[in-house]
């Protein structure tokens, strides 16, 4: 593929790298019958036994019933546990399921392939700032169209 090396289109190159890792990590999850919209969901409940689901929403920037879709989808698949919280009976908290959590490492291993192929020509003093400049776009667009209460 040949490109210009001075196209400053920011929004083209974002969503080209956001479109072709998608299609890396739809391919490796495709085995455990998972897209790279659903791992995401695992990882945070891993790191975060009991999440109910409210927060995970507010950890995800998504639109609650895409959230409610996939985490129905991970509990189908016998991933994720979905019980009701036994103080807010109003309130579901989420976990792994023993398979679940034997999953975890691979999804963190294919992850961090997707991860590396794509920052393999960045030099690795650069990564954590590549991060942080590409995570301060990526929260002021959430920002920008967050509706506001008045």
């Amino acid at each position: 593929m040949v490109t210009s090396s001075n196209d400053p289109d920011i929004l083209k190159w974002l969503s080209i790298a956001n479109r072709y890792t998608r299609i890396a990590l739809d391919r490796r999850l495709q085995p455990y019958r998972l897209n790279a919209s659903m791992y995401y969901y695992i990882l945070r409940i891993h790191e975060r036994p009991r999440l109910t689901q409210d927060k995970l929403i507010n950890l995800t920037y998504l639109n609650p019933s895409n959230v409610t879709r996939a985490i129905n989808q991970l509990v189908n698949l016998g991933y994720v546990r979905k019980r009701q919280s036994k103080a807010d009976k109003r309130v579901y908290e989420l976990s792994l399921t023993k398979r679940g959590e034997e999953l975890y490492p691979e999804i963190v291993k294919l992850r961090q392939e997707v991860a590396d192929n794509l920052l393999a020509d960045v030099p690795a003093e650069q990564h954590d700032e590549l991060v942080a400049l590409v995570r301060q776009l990526a929260l002021r667009a959430v920002e920008n169209e967050t509706p506001k209460l008045n």
